[in-house]
């Protein structure tokens, strides 16, 4: 386990660092091109800071206590998503909770909560998670507000996320596959009749129809060239010329920012770090004594890689557009504090076995 731990911890040091010259890049050329002083760069090691804050709280945490607080962690992840209604919308939209200059968006924090919550769920019910009711019925049921929640925000990308992360953590927890897909179904009738029936949202039909018509959006075919400039070992950090006009370059599109400062080189090692992440993570999972945690590193394996697949997937084209950050390396705070603390929680059991063997 210890290797793995290792890997993991410097594989996560590699990307904080592709993440911070990606943000420097930007923070640099638009100073320097536009005499605009953004603070990205700043911001985005303040973040890493409370990130590292957040995973060496939760790496003391004692995992054997978790499933005290089983029902807390649903009841968290209900509250944090009603939160930012009470707040004025941002764009028409309600996902974040804006207090001064500080904002936070709930649905990244709630995606932990329901793991943890999910993880609890699965091993008190691991001798009927075969059968329909338990396997598919309730834990859906129970995901079913958080999702309604999100989408009302809205946050469709989001609650997709969500909803394929819990599908994986079921099925790994020893639900049927045949009872799982049925609810697969399910969701793709709803999603039918919500567009029929006028409940989603124009720009999310825009984008639909453009994926479907083969149409190239603007965002994308910028992205594309930044990417293409890059070649193989990069234009080299605030060289490039495309990646300052990148929307959301900081964010959604910071691998376009990655790919024309790095090249395809500095794709490859991001990409190489999360396959190792994975990895690491699974073999961890497989020396975990505690079964909650064993769900818990699943569950969150899970997400970082929807997170992954999403993201590059929406800058490939090979996906509609939406706002999925990747991890670790990303500027938004809200991510990657809540996948830090994700990492501390799993890292907490490998944290009271040296404290036990110690003892």
């Amino acid at each position: 386990m210890r290797t793995s731990v290792a890997i993991l911890f410097i594989t996560v040091l590699v990307l904080f660092t592709i993440g911070s010259i990606a943000i420097y890049s930007l923070d640099f050329a638009k100073e320097y091109y536009y005499s605009k002083n953004s603070n990205l760069f700043e911001k985005y090691v303040i973040n890493i800071i409370l990130g590292v804050i957040a995973f060496l709280t939760f790496m003391f945490f004692m995992p054997q206590e978790l499933e005290k607080y089983y029902s807390a962690f649903y009841i968290l992840a209900i509250s944090v998503l009603i939160i930012p209604f009470f707040f004025p919308s941002i764009n028409g939209s309600h996902r974040w909770i804006m207090i001064g200059n500080f904002s936070f968006q709930p649905s990244e924090i709630s995606k932990i909560f329901l793991i943890l919550f999910f993880s609890i769920y699965v091993k008190n019910n691991k001798e009927k998670m075969k059968t329909f009711l338990v396997g598919v019925v309730e834990p859906f049921l129970f995901l079913s507000l958080p999702l309604l929640l999100i989408a009302l925000e809205p946050d469709l990308s989001t609650s997709i996320l969500i909803f394929l992360t819990i599908f994986t953590l079921l099925y790994f927890g020893g639900a049927r596959l045949v009872h799982l897909f049925s609810v697969v179904i399910l969701i793709v009738l709803i999603g039918f009749l919500a567009i029929q029936f006028g409940f989603v949202h124009s720009y999310q039909l825009h984008r639909l129809s453009s994926y479907f018509s083969n149409q190239l959006p603007w965002q994308l075919e910028i992205a594309m060239k930044a990417i293409s400039n890059g070649g193989i070992i990069g234009t080299g950090p605030a060289l490039g010329k495309f990646f300052l006009t990148v929307p959301a370059a900081e964010s959604d599109f910071i691998i376009a920012v990655i790919g024309e400062n790095l090249g395809f080189i500095g794709i490859l090692v991001l990409l190489t770090c999360y396959f190792l992440i994975a990895i690491s993570l699974i073999r961890v999972s497989e020396e975990i004594n505690n079964e909650v945690i064993r769900y818990f590193t699943w569950g969150y394996t899970s997400l970082m890689f929807f997170h992954v697949i999403f993201n590059t997937g929406v800058v490939s084209g090979m996906f509609p557009i939406t706002g999925i950050p990747l991890p670790f390396v990303s500027y938004g705070g809200s991510s990657l504090l809540s996948f830090s603390i994700g990492l501390g929680i799993i890292i907490s059991v490998f944290f009271n076995e040296l404290e036990g063997t110690k003892g």
